[in-house]
């Protein structure tokens, strides 16, 4: 007899298939959620008010408007020394440092924000060169203990001990004009964009002041750059701050240093990419705002870089970025190939499981077959009562399964069949052994008829 077919036996396995149909979707759903949450890196810039973090918190405004996949959440810090400590001590996924301050190890470049360029200016035409520095005091705008190291390369270059100047700390370029006229600093620097706030103010308030600003200029800033590739050699055009006569009066050659966003060497290429790809994407809505987003431009992407960059932002420059399926092909396959392996599987446990049903329900048969043989040579009548106990059981294991949904309508029927066949047999062979106990005992061997009184009267 054939057994339960397979669509019955998947009907029976049919809640387990659906829960775990379910359980497969409510986990897709759940993966497909945390995926789809935004990432959110945080920025490490300051001081608070400066270029560098107002470019920043624009950025992150943006980008939350938009609903973008990449977010940034600002941590204002004191300046670029203290942003390149919270990102080497892994407290900021990001952070914005100035090349000659000191690139964290663990972080790589994603895009230069700008590049600012060394001012060395004096109200006194005799200072005209940085050796005339000499014993002079020079004020520095801003960021002094950055600053005061890169003043101490410079004048190491032309041979000035850098103990044979003094520094004195400004708090803004507003103050440059002032200090040198009040004649408390002699010579004023500042690293700051060119077409910066910073440097406008300082040239601006020099010239308020009642004086022309000099601008001293550093000609082996390219030797510089070779000794220190944190530098680079910046050249300052004829009339960058305007004026008549023009500001400064010819070309200048100064030294200048990179303002750059680096990211953790640990985040992935993807969100970089993402994010450095939006960088440049929003660019000139930005640059409406802050007129310094202009200047974000792309690092030396080539192997000799002396400063390394981000993999996922070179994917952007070299136009590499993986798509979506390119970056999660492997695990679609693998996917997959789990979803194949986990339906055979089941294929055969299914298979198995019909197999042993089809073996237990052809064993209940042969029972029944065996039961009909056996019937047909009994003597006795306490074994057909046994041949009729063993057919009950085999009727109750039957209906057990039938209730289960183990057995179909085909084999109840054959079930059916056989069952009528052994009561059959062992209703005939119960009435055959009635009529053989019911033959009267006519003719016993050995019985002597004389004997009989009634017998010989007849005769």
């Amino acid at each position: 007899m054939p057994g339960p077919s397979v669509p019955l036996v998947m009907r029976r396995h049919a809640p387990l298939v659906l829960a775990a149909l379910l359980a497969f979707v409510a986990t897709s759903l759940l993966a497909y959620q945390w995926l789809g949450q935004p990432t959110t890196l945080r920025v490490a810039v300051g001081p608070s008010g400066s270029e560098d973090a107002r470019l920043v918190a624009i950025v992150a405004q943006s980008l939350a408007r938009t609903h973008e996949d990449v977010r940034l959440r600002p941590v204002t810090t004191s300046g670029v020394a203290e942003s390149a400590e919270l990102a080497e001590q892994t407290k900021a996924d990001l952070a914005v440092v100035r090349s000659d301050v000191g690139i964290p190890a663990n972080t790589q470049t994603v895009a230069i924000l700008h590049r600012d360029a060394v001012l060395l200016l004096a109200a006194d035409p005799t200072l005209s060169s940085v050796p005339d520095l000499r014993a002079k005091r020079i004020g520095i705008v801003r960021n002094p203990a950055g600053n005061a190291r890169l003043l101490a390369h410079i004048l190491e270059q032309y041979e000035v001990p850098a103990d044979a100047v003094s520094t004195v700390p400004l708090g803004t370029g507003q103050e440059a004009g002032q200090a040198l006229r009040d004649h408390r600093v002699d010579a004023v620097m500042v690293v700051s964009p060119l077409t910066g706030r910073t440097a406008g103010e300082v040239v601006a308030s020099i010239t308020r002041a009642g004086g022309t600003p000099t601008f001293i200029p550093i000609g082996e800033a390219a030797v510089l750059a070779r000794r220190w590739p944190a530098l680079e050699s910046v050249e300052i055009a004829r009339g960058t701050f305007g004026g008549t006569p023009p500001r400064p009066a010819e070309t200048v050659t100064t030294v200048g240093v990179s303002h750059r966003l680096v990211a953790q060497a640990r985040i992935a290429d993807s969100v970089v990419s993402e994010l450095t790809r939006l960088l440049f994407v929003t660019r000139p809505g930005l640059a409406a705002e802050v007129p310094l987003a202009n200047q974000i431009e792309a690092p030396d992407t080539s192997k000799s870089a002396s400063l390394p960059v981000h993999p996922g932002a070179q994917a952007y420059y070299e136009g590499e970025v993986e798509s979506f399926f390119e970056r999660y092909g492997d695990w679609f396959y693998l996917l997959v190939m789990c979803i194949s392996i986990l339906g055979s599987a089941a294929a055969t446990l299914v298979s198995r499981a019909a197999n042993r049903s089809r073996a237990r329900d052809m064993a209940l048969l042969r029972q029944l077959l065996t039961i009909v043989r056996a019937s047909r040579d009994v003597e006795d009548e306490l074994e057909l009562a046994d041949l009729d106990r063993q057919a009950d059981e085999i009727l109750a294991a039957a209906l057990a399964r039938a209730g289960t949904g183990a057995i179909d309508n085909a084999g109840v029927a054959a079930f059916t069949l056989g069952l009528d066949q052994a009561r059959r047999a062992i209703a005939e062979r119960r009435v055959l052994l009635l009529e053989r106990q019911a033959v009267p005992d006519r003719q016993a061997p050995g019985l002597d008829r004389s004997a009989d009184p009634h017998a010989a009267a007849a005769e």
